[in-house]
């Protein structure tokens, strides 16, 4: 009698496996997808992190690198061919249909960051300091940590002879990303320009 039921338990405990491979084959797990904008913020975090503590000696070109492929990706191809394109209009000189770009992609996109920092670029090389100084503001209120914005707001300020708040945005620059060499030299020219009292 207990061989039959050993037998009758190993005969159900082989059917349930079975039964639970073959619906195991077929089923899909499902795996929670990852929101790419969460990863690209934490992404960010990380970066500007290593960014923030690598000593002034260290190599943070690389760093520096990725943090930017960041900042000029967005979720619409089309926008990133605006700024691309644009970029190599600036690069040409070609600042009308660089503007004429930016401006469109800012139409379209005034969530996109990067757009403002390139535009207000842009009108700096042009001479235009005051719109210069309006985009970069939008550039900072989107993305309070871009380094390369205040060092560009800080040029922008410099140009507009308000010499206190370029300091104020070159150490804002520092703040973020202490391995800025031009930056504090662009203190020390303003410091030995202008000696405050």
């Amino acid at each position: 009698m207990r061989l039959v039921l050993t037998s009758l338990i190993l005969a159900a405990v082989a059917s349930a496996a079975m039964a639970q491979d073959t619906s195991t084959a077929t089923t899909t797990i499902p795996v929670a997808k990852q929101d790419p904008e969460l990863l690209r913020a934490n992404r960010l975090d990380t970066l500007l992190g290593q960014l923030h503590k690598a000593a002034k000696s260290e190599n943070t070109l690389a760093i520096e690198k990725e943090i930017q492929e960041i900042w000029t990706r967005n979720k619409s191809a089309t926008a990133e061919v605006l700024l691309q394109e644009s970029t190599v209009a600036m690069s040409a000189g070609d600042y009308d249909p660089a503007q004429q770009m930016l401006s469109q992609l800012l139409e379209t996109y005034p969530q996109f960051a990067a757009g403002w920092q390139h535009r207000a670029f842009l009108y700096h090389q042009i001479g235009r300091a005051d719109a210069a100084l309006i985009d970069i503001d939008h550039d900072l209120a989107l993305e309070p940590r871009d380094y390369v914005g205040y060092a560009l707001k800080g040029i922008i300020l410099v140009d507009l002879k308000r010499s206190d708040e370029a300091i104020a945005a070159f150490h804002q620059a520092l703040a973020i990303n202490p391995n800025l060499p031009a930056v504090e030299a662009g203190i020390k020219k303003i410091d030995k320009d202008e000696p405050h009292v």
